[in-house]
């Protein structure tokens, strides 16, 4: 096996980002956590994860203004960007309007947030590939 994706979780409650990591080192990858969005923006410019995973209530710096600014970075401009969500459907389509490619509702289900991770990291490798 290769070396394993970097995957940047951004999330300020306890249980959800125990969830979200333990599924994601499960599975095998290389995790990274900030509690809020100036530091997951400080942390994605300093890794350059292959996909970041952010709660769209995030503090400081919430996960839509989070969604801006790394789409605004050049060298984070092509990240993958996963929004978790207990808000609905409503403010998960802003956040894909903003830039993000995929969401995830609140609570996380383990498989479906999976499915969701390893698809959005293998469109991500096959563009690099192109």
């Amino acid at each position: 096996m290769g070396v394993p994706k970097k995957i940047l979780i951004i999330e300020d409650d306890d249980v959800s980002r125990e969830l979200i990591g333990l599924a994601l080192l499960k599975r095998g990858y290389e995790v990274t956590i900030a509690e809020d969005g100036i530091r997951g923006y400080d942390s994605a410019v300093f890794l350059r994860p292959d996909l970041i995973v952010t709660n769209i209530s995030a503090p400081a710096n919430d996960g839509l203004e989070l969604i801006v600014r790394v789409r605004k970075t050049p060298t984070l401009a092509n990240t993958p960007i996963l929004v978790t969500t207990a808000f609905g459907s409503g403010r998960a389509t802003f956040s894909l309007q903003q830039g993000a490619n995929a969401y995830e509702p609140k609570p996380i289900d383990p498989h479906g947030f999976l499915t969701t991770v390893d698809r959005l990291l293998t469109q991500c490798d096959t563009l690099r590939a192109a």
